[in-house]
C-alpha cells in the first residue's frame, strides 16, 4: 500500500451537505466524513446516505478521504458496508480497546484481492492505551494509531494539556513505531480553535515526540498541523547536507563523518533521511 500523506485529518459531519465542499477546498490532507460523535442518532441513517456522493466530489479534489464509524455494534456494520459502498480510502474505528476490534472490522472491511481501505484505531480510554502495542500490530490493514485526547482526558479525569498527556503521547508513538505503523495525535485538546499560536505550539512540541499528523475539528488548525509536521527548508537543507557527509565518508571507507563540529553515524543519518522522505511526501 502506498504511504498516505496525513499530516491533517479534517472532521467533517458527514450528514452536513454543505461541508463537504469547504473541505475540499482546504489544504487539509484527508476529510474525515464523520459518523460518530458529530452526527446526532436521528440523522445516522441519512449520513450514511450522504457518504458516496461526498466522498466522490472530495476524491475528484484530490483529497484523502476517511469514514469514521461507530463503534456501537447496532451500527458498527452498516456504518462498514457504507464506507466500503463509497469507496473511501480509511476507515477510522473509534473507542478501540482490544485488537479483535481491529481484526473483526478488518474481516469486514476485506475483498479477499487485498483491496479496499486502510484502518487508523483511534485510542481514546485507559484500556485502549494498555493494550496499544497488541491493537498496533493487530492486523496488516491498521496504519495509523492516534491518540484521542478529549475521550482519554475524560476517561481519566484529567485536563487535556501538555503535562498530563506528554507520557500516553509517547506510548502512542512507541507502540505505532513498534508495529511499523503511523503515530496521530498531538499532547493537547483538539477543542483549541481560538488560540491559534497555542494549539500551533502543541502540534509542534508533539512533532518532536514523534508524531506525524493530527486531526483538526476548525479549518483553521490545518495550517499549524502540516507546518508543525513537515520539515522547513532549513532542515531539509540540514539533512541533505548531512547523507551528503555520511555518503561521502563511507565512499572512502568510513563509518562514520563530521559536519559542523558534531559526529554522523548511521541513526544520525536516519533521522536525515527521514526529514528528506516526509518533505517528499509532504510534496506529493
Amino acid at each position: 500500500m502506498t504511504p498516505l500523506a496525513l499530516r491533517s485529518l479534517l472532521y467533517v459531519p458527514a450528514h452536513v451537505e454543505k461541508l463537504a465542499p469547504k473541505a475540499a477546498a482546504t489544504d487539509a490532507d484527508a476529510v474525515v466524513l464523520d459518523l460518530e460523535d458529530a452526527v446526532p442518532l436521528p440523522q445516522k441513517a441519512q449520513a450514511r446516505q450522504m457518504l458516496p456522493a461526498a466522498c466522490s466530489l472530495l476524491q475528484s479534489a484530490r483529497k484523502t478521504v476517511a469514514v469514521r464509524v461507530n463503534n456501537d455494534p447496532a451500527l458498527l456494520q452498516g456504518d462498514l458496508g457504507a464506507a466500503i459502498a463509497a469507496k473511501a480510502d480509511i476507515v477510522i474505528l473509534p473507542k478501540v480497546e482490544t485488537p479483535d476490534f481491529v481484526r473483526e472490522s478488518a474481516a469486514a472491511i476485506e475483498d479477499g484481492q487485498g483491496n479496499g481501505p486502510v484502518l487508523i484505531a483511534l485510542i481514546e480510554s485507559p484500556r485502549g492505551l494498555l493494550n496499544a502495542p497488541a491493537i498496533a500490530s493487530a492486523h496488516q490493514r491498521l496504519t495509523a494509531l492516534n491518540l484521542g485526547t478529549e475521550d482519554f482526558c475524560l476517561e481519566m479525569g484529567m485536563t487535556p494539556e501538555w503535562d498530563t498527556l506528554v507520557n500516553p503521547s509517547q506510548q502512542i508513538v512507541t507502540a505505532a513505531r513498534a508495529a511499523g505503523i503511523v503515530p496521530l495525535g498531538y499532547a493537547g485538546s483538539i477543542a483549541e480553535i481560538r488560540d491559534a499560536d497555542a494549539f500551533s505550539k502543541t502540534a509542534q512540541r508533539s512533532a518532536r515526540l514523534g508524531f506525524e499528523g493530527g486531526f483538526a475539528i476548525h479549518p483553521s488548525q490545518i495550517a499549524p498541523l502540516n507546518k508543525a509536521f513537515s520539515p522547513d527548508d532549513a532542515e531539509i537543507a540540514n539533512a541533505a547536507r548531512i547523507v551528503q557527509a555520511y555518503d561521502k565518508a563511507t565512499e572512502q571507507g568510513l563509518g562514520a563523518a563530521s559536519l559542523d563540529g558534531k559526529m554522523i553515524d548511521l541513526p544520525v543519518v536516519g533521522r536525515a533521511r527521514r526529514v528528506i522522505a516526509k518533505a517528499q511526501s509532504a510534496s506529493c
